[in-house]
């Protein structure tokens, strides 16, 4: 004879074990017995159309989910740590960061788990949440785990933000542009097709008069600096909450530095949070955006901090001549980026170009940004790139290298033009 076992859940979502006989899990017990006065805020009904927490709650990512939770403007200046949202579920801050950080969460187990201490409204999910009354069968239970699996990859292959199965939520102008904005900026395009669209989010935008519909029926803004203007705002303001979520998302252009580094310049709080992330950030794209911040943001102590910290990183290094590269030389990405990796004279040449009129107009952008009084460390940049391209003995160069030492503010700086000047390169500074 078989005996039939009734799976029985946790109110928190968790899946108990057959010989608990309790009604909660293990992590919740401790966490009563540990945290007896800690409760989850509540949060209002429009809490969830935050643009940041709505999308990832499109993309199906449970770790995105509770980082945007924890990080809303809601909660006001002071977001939710990963320590307090941590204990709330019994697990450690460092678990919870590989889960945020990681990929996306499967065991439906779990994702019940967080949805219930959350209370992620059922309508915004994108599983079926398992019975709370413990009446489940594990024939049901096997039938939700592979609906939610089948769902997973529909999403992961369908490659739109937003799905049919998943309509978007209410939404207004502003939420609608600065969406918009945030992926024109994520897929670094002008115009973003109607296909990638929701209709909720389209038809804001319709009536925007900063937005425009190309013939093809395309998505842009009228003027393309709103795009960093938009998005700048909208990472500074995760930035002023001591955040770097947004920031690490993906490398932010000049353009978009420019505009957080002016309001950062009046943040204490904020250049502490930059600092402290360009040091020691969890990644090179973290660690790249915050140097490229506080080296624009005028003041000599930390232009040569943010040089000092990109000298030491070789992959913020990396991105940071990339970008310098891309930007000063007009070169698409992929090719800035193998001039970044190269080492020598002949290998620069061979991806930039040897003639002398390529190189006579490179050499001659390359020494322009030496004078770039808005960025400390794209003129360290600049002068790698000059080491690594023009001869040591080449007049204009020295020439120019010498009229920029006479204004240099950052000793960083100073330096590498003098390496430059001896025919080496600024990389063999200690």
């Amino acid at each position: 004879m078989t005996s039939t076992h009734q799976t029985r859940y946790c109110r928190c979502g968790a899946r108990l074990a057959r010989d608990n006989t309790g009604g909660r899990c293990s992590p919740c017990s401790s966490h009563g017995r540990q945290h007896p006065g800690v409760v989850v805020p509540e949060v209002p009904a429009d809490f969830w159309n935050e643009v940041v927490l709505a999308q990832a709650l499109q993309d199906r990512h449970m770790g995105r989910v509770i980082r945007a939770w924890r990080t809303h403007p809601y909660h006001g200046r002071q977001s939710i740590s990963q320590d307090q949202a941590a204990s709330w579920v019994g697990m450690s801050q460092a678990q919870l960061s590989r889960i945020e950080n990681g990929p996306p969460v499967v065991h439906l187990d779990r994702l019940a788990q967080w949805a219930a201490v959350l209370h992620i409204p059922e309508g915004r999910l994108w599983f079926a949440l398992p019975a709370a009354s413990g009446e489940l069968g594990e024939k049901e239970g096997t039938v939700n785990r592979r609906q939610f699996f089948a769902s997973t990859a529909s999403a992961a292959a369908s490659g739109f933000l937003y799905g049919p199965s998943m309509p978007a939520p209410p939404i207004g102008d502003h939420e609608a542009v600065e969406w918009l904005a945030w992926h024109l900026w994520q897929n670094r395009k002008d115009e973003l097709d109607s296909s990638q669209i929701s209709q909720s989010i389209a038809n804001r935008l319709n009536a925007h008069p900063h937005v425009m519909r190309t013939a093809g029926g395309a998505y842009r803004f009228t003027d393309p600096a709103l795009t960093d203007v938009l998005v700048a705002h909208r990472v500074f303001g995760d930035i002023a909450q001591g955040s770097g979520h947004l920031l690490a998302t993906a490398q932010t252009s000049h353009a978009t530095d420019l505009t957080i580094s002016a309001l950062a310049a009046e943040s204490e709080g904020a250049r502490r949070g930059l600092t402290a992330w360009m040091r020691s950030g969890a990644t090179a794209v973290l660690r790249v955006n915050s140097a490229g911040i506080l080296a624009k943001i005028g003041a000599a102590d930390l232009g040569d901090a943010a040089i000092s910290a990109i000298r030491s990183d070789q992959d913020a290094r990396h991105l940071y001549v990339t970008a310098v590269a891309s930007r000063v030389l007009e070169l698409p990405w992929e090719r800035a980026a193998h001039l970044s990796g190269a080492t020598n004279t002949q290998a620069v040449g061979r991806t930039l170009g040897e003639g002398d009129e390529t190189k006579d107009w490179a050499s001659l952008r390359l020494a322009d940004e030496l004078t770039n009084n808005r960025d400390a460390a794209a003129r360290w940049c600049s002068a790698v790139l000059l080491a690594n391209y023009v001869d040591a003995e080449n007049m204009r160069m020295r020439s120019a290298l010498m009229l920029a030492v006479k204004d240099e503010p950052c000793r960083e700086n100073l330096r590498a033009y003098a390496a430059v000047l001896a025919g080496t390169t600024p990389l063999s500074n200690g």
